[in-house]
């Protein structure tokens, strides 16, 4: 299995190839299993601002928590003790991924909140509140080995950012900020450290840890999203001449 490399196949193919305890910390976004509504085109002065979206392709609910459990057992299989993982989900299944970490072997430590300060608006129609907030459930394999402590108020379980704008923003409808991810894979690795994200999306988590020093593999099938992750490497090598930790960022589609 080779490093700093985003393999284009279905993340629980490849994760079956790679060896048991080789990985330092997993930082993943799933998909959530959320039906949202997607008839809401009438708002045009928002384009800064992430649209919503139907089902993730899972038939059911148990389809869903089935092929999720598959996934994180898998990445227990793959984690050295006292690896720590972070892992975004919809609020309405924090406590049924918790259970499904906790079965697989993790140790539940903590909920992150990410207070979205541009969330999609309230529809009045709609009679519900702006969903405002995400959450990432932050587990780890026996006593977590790296713990980078930063200043007391940067340990908080909150942290508060606008979604992806401007030029960090690309055409994935979940995109994560560099501001929301760094601090977490700076926390819980060490430079020269394995991160793995078995849903690398729009490649968030691998240009974050080359940032940081760390090293990565990652899956995507999507080909839009290849597509995106191509683009973004191209500009970090651009902006960030030299070769990273682990080698240049590859994306393998064979």
């Amino acid at each position: 299995m080779d490093i700093n490399v985003i393999y284009k196949e279905d993340c629980l193919t490849g994760l079956g190839r790679i060896p048991d305890g080789i990985v330092d910390l997993v930082f993943t976004d799933p998909p959530y299993y959320q039906n949202r509504a997607g008839n809401l085109t009438g708002l045009k002065n928002h384009k800064d601002v992430i649209t919503e979206f139907k089902f993730d392709g899972f038939a059911s609910e148990e389809e869903y928590l089935g092929f999720m459990e598959k996934v994180i057992r898998e990445m227990y299989r793959v984690c050295k003790d006292g690896a720590s993982g972070y892992m975004w989900c919809g609020d309405d299944y924090v406590s049924f991924l918790n259970r499904i970490v906790e079965r697989a072997g993790f140790q539940f430590r903590k909920v992150i909140h990410w207070h979205k300060t541009n969330p999609f608006p309230a529809i009045s129609t709609r009679k519900m509140f702006a969903n405002s907030m995400e959450m990432c459930i932050h587990f780890s394999k026996g006593s977590p080995k790296a713990w980078n402590f930063k200043t007391v108020n940067e340990m908080h379980n909150f942290i508060e950012s606008p979604v992806c704008m401007g030029a960090e923003r690309m055409k994935h409808e979940t995109q994560k900020p560099l501001r929301v991810c760094t601090p977490y894979i700076e926390i819980s690795s060490d430079p020269g450290d394995i991160v793995l994200d078995p849903f690398m999306g729009s490649g968030t988590t691998a240009i974050a840890s080359m940032m940081l020093g760390r090293r990565f593999i990652g899956f995507e099938m999507e080909d839009r999203y290849c597509s995106i992750i191509k683009e973004r490497f191209c500009r970090y090598l651009e902006k960030n001449p030299g070769i990273p930790e682990g080698g240049s960022p590859r994306l393998i589609e064979e």
